[in-house]
């Protein structure tokens, strides 16, 4: 049995096909379309940086920031969705569940090349003699996370687990 993402892309929560997870079964997932599956296997993301950062206004580079930092929340919250879906007491996870840490570290490549294209936008405001304030909504917006690594991943679901509480 194998898991698939699901066409809401978990952020439905009343989904009848994922019931909110993101993932659904493969006897669901033949009824969905296979074009999905080819875009999550995309590496480079689009830039929201399009044109020359020098001709941009404040206000424009600002909006620009505004949208980087909602896209990084919503990946860190998909990522964390993930996190939270995976069985880590079993001895079989990494096997198990190979698609869903092929996700997270996708998702993980995206976040970095958003946080670059956030960093060169500040630069571009400093240079202007213009600050600008950043506050993340999520906890893994501004974190680099390994997803390589087993022990950083359960680190991270406490310290979650600790900030809901």
């Amino acid at each position: 049995m194998t898991v698939q993402i699901c066409s809401c892309e978990g952020l439905n929560a009343k989904c009848e096909k994922c019931f909110g997870s993101g993932y659904m079964n493969t006897e669901e997932a033949k009824k969905s379309s296979p074009k999905r599956k080819e875009s999550v296997k995309k590496e480079k993301p689009d830039s929201f940086v399009q044109v020359d950062m020098s001709s941009l206004q404040r206000k424009e580079i600002q909006n620009i920031i505004d949208k980087i930092i909602t896209s990084l929340d919503l990946k860190s919250m998909q990522q964390m969705r993930m996190l939270h879906s995976i069985p880590f007491n079993t001895t079989t996870f990494r096997r198990d569940f190979k698609d869903k840490f092929e996700s997270l570290r996708i998702m993980e490549n995206e976040k970095r090349n958003l946080r670059s294209e956030l960093n060169s936008l500040l630069k571009e405001l400093a240079s202007s003699n213009f600050s600008s304030h950043i506050k993340f909504n999520h906890l893994l917006s501004d974190k680099d996370i390994d997803v390589t690594s087993n022990r950083e991943l359960k680190t991270l679901l406490r310290e979650y687990k600790k900030l809901k509480k």
